[in-house]
């Protein structure tokens, strides 16, 4: 019996997911030594790090590359250890930042039932022997991490001793091994309940709860049919899937993005003339049709499709033995073969990276000000992983109407949004006005931004090269201000609103070159006068962010002062320091603000972050986001790093 949606972990009748807007776009520009085109290799993602190991075209390689999704970088490690031999079609899997691989095809017709352990914090390889008897040598079976276990299925073994005569035997048994920390590793061949799929190689699976999920293969034939593990009970179900499903396919990808299974790519056999599929499969091609599997319902969702064709650039072209790995909700695609040619190491392979968009990025957190100046404001707000760029926008604030008025000197104001964005209502008339206009500043690539001015379009008048008219910022100005993501899929909602106010002229400009550092005693922290004293300055406070206090408002943070004095250092002790907040929405740190004083009161403060350790368990995953030294010089922060 098929298994049904309600029996799936996660499956809801209730929930409406978000419709499909699905957007490819190229990677054109790399640094960094980039991989050479291959197929066979495998890759996974340790938070923006896409690694690829393995693979080949002219010879299998035992090449390590790692793609800095953030920065478009290329790198290689300088790995050390027991490295395992080049391999193809393997089994790669990621527990945080130790990796594993398991088997593949060392050379033509012979096949590797070795388990290697990769510990990216420092590069270093690991042949592991674990008890029992392993599973025989094989390629094209897959190997997840299901809870704390390695789960391995299926794949293609030689039953000939000789490699050079190669008698195929496909599988479908399943290998278990336990990974959690302070366990011996052994093998184990558990005995599965219920009907079971049939042996197959190069399928796909992917991890849902504690069920493993197969998708297609092949055993002399494409497959297209949806198996579920249940790890914990040692079952197999026949999933019953609706819609119309894509064609039968091989050597495909498959990852999960939030309730989605994306598959890529592929063999899939060639229809007869009617549109059917062939009762004896003899030809087949490659695609790059794009399915998606729906998980909530275990329904095939229609999806942007593209020529089947090299000759274009929005899509993929055709491929398979790709190797695809999701990073936030980015599906990066990279290489693989066009599928034309059959000998294995003489393919035509694709030179090219790509990533899918899947969805709109969120809103980023509130805008932070960073600096106040007479005629400007520079600003800061969180990064988001799947933007690529940000819409900045500003709006005049009418401080007389707001329950709070704002500082003379500059800064941060408390806003009263249901005001500002409802509009207001005349007492004469009793009619509510409609809410002040926003403005675009600019759109911005990162995230710290110095606003001088904003853009107002100019009235339709009919004339076409008419241009914006540009409005400076004032002295002693309150704006609002909210910012939105942007990526290929579209504009994200915008941020909540904050509200800063520039400086009068003659206060002071704010301190700068502050450093900070530990001691005995706490922080000691120091800076230097503000380039623009307007006069002498007669002392500075430092001001520390506190933790919120229950029923604060989400996004804001209050400062309590921790020196007042006319010198430019000082010590925060550690018992003031009990009370900081760390601030997590990029690296966790501790903020702190300082301002300087003249004749005519305290001018605008500088923000600094003092970047914190992270915790114990997450050094080693922190460190391993790092850049390393380029080849051939291996980074001194990760030789340093101890694994937790």
């Amino acid at each position: 019996a098929g298994l049904k949606k309600m029996d799936v972990p996660g499956a809801s009748e209730e929930r409406s997911p978000p419709p499909l807007n699905l957007r490819w776009k190229k990677i054109t520009t790399t640094t960094g030594p980039a991989p050479k085109p291959r197929h066979g290799h495998k890759a996974v993602a340790i938070k923006e790090l896409v690694i690829l190991f393995g693979g080949g075209n002219d010879g299998i390689v035992d090449e390590l590359h790692v793609l800095n999704t953030a920065t478009n970088q290329w790198f290689a490690p300088q790995v050390r250890g027991e490295k395992p031999s080049g391999c193809a079609a393997f089994g790669f899997l990621c527990d945080g930042v130790r990796l594993l691989i398991f088997g593949g095809m060392v050379e033509f017709g012979r096949y590797s039932n070795d388990l290697y352990e990769l510990l990216a914090s420092r590069w270093e390889w690991r042949r592991l022997t674990p008890l029992n008897d392993p599973p025989c040598p094989r390629l094209g079976h897959t190997f997840n991490l299901v809870g704390q276990k390695a789960v391995i299925f299926g794949g293609l073994a030689n039953e000939s001793n000789d490699p050079k005569l190669n008698i195929p035997k496909y599988l479908n048994d399943v290998f278990t091994l336990e990974i959690r920390e302070g366990t011996s590793l052994q093998w184990q061949n558990p005995v599965i309940d219920g009907p079971s799929p049939s042996p197959r190689e190069s399928h796909a699976a992917v991890t849902i709860g504690s069920q493993l999920l197969i998708y297609g293969g092949m055993n002399g034939k494409r497959l297209a049919d949806v198996w579920m593990l249940d790890v914990d009970k040692l079952q197999w179900n026949s999933v019953t899937v609706q819609g119309p499903a894509p064609l039968p396919r091989s050597l495909h990808t498959a990852v999960v993005i939030k309730n989605r299974l994306f598959v890529l790519g592929g063999w899939v056999p060639v229809l007869v003339e009617d549109g059917s599929l062939p009762a004896h499969e003899t030809e087949w091609r490659c695609t790059n049709t794009l399915a998606c599997l729906n998980l909530d319902s275990f329904t095939w969702e229609a999806c942007p499709q593209y020529p089947d064709t090299e000759e274009q650039e929005e899509a993929p072209c055709p491929r398979a033995g790709h190797t695809a790995a999701v990073v936030g909700t980015r599906m990066y695609v990279w290489s693989g073969r066009d599928g034309y040619k059959k000998v294995w190491n003489n393919q035509v392979c694709c030179n090219d990276l790509w990533y899918l968009e899947t969805e709109i990025p969120p809103a980023p957190t509130r805008v932070q000000l960073v600096r106040a100046g007479t005629n400007s404001l520079e600003l800061l707000w969180t990064t988001i992983s799947s933007a690529d760029s940000y819409l900045l926008q500003i709006q005049q604030y009418n401080v007389a109407a707001s329950s709070q008025k704002p500082k003379a000197e500059g800064g941060a104001i408390k806003t009263d949004a249901d005001a500002s964005e409802g509009g207001s209502v005349t007492p004469a008339t009793g009619q509510k006005e409609a809410p002040p206009q926003w403005y675009d500043v600019d759109v911005v690539k990162g995230t710290q931004f110095t606003v001088t001015g904003y853009q107002v379009p100019v009235p339709d008048t009919g004339d076409k090269d008419a241009k914006p008219q540009r409005v400076e910022l004032q002295p002693g100005k309150a704006y609002k201000f909210r910012v939105c993501a942007i990526n290929s899929c579209g504009s994200g909602s915008f941020s909540d609103i904050a509200a800063f106010k520039t400086c009068m002229p003659g206060f002071p400009g704010a301190p700068s070159a502050i450093r900070i550092s530990k001691s005995a005693e706490g922080a000691h922290l120091s800076w230097e006068p503000p380039a623009n004293s307007a006069g002498t300055i007669t002392e500075y406070s430092v001001y520390l962010g506190l933790k919120p206090q229950p029923g604060a408002q989400p996004g804001t943070m209050a400062f309590a002062r921790v020196y007042c004095g006319p010198g430019s250092s000082c010590v925060v002790s550690h018992h003031q320091l009990a009370s900081a907040h760390v601030d997590t929405t990029s690296k966790p740190a501790i903020i702190f603000r300082i301002a300087a004083k003249n004749d005519k009161g305290y001018g605008p403060a500088t923000q600094v972050r003092w970047l914190q350790d992270p915790k114990p368990a997450d050094k080693a995953a922190a460190a391993v986001a790092k850049r390393p030294a380029p080849a051939g010089a291996a980074s001194e922060d990760i030789k340093r790093l101890k694994m937790a």
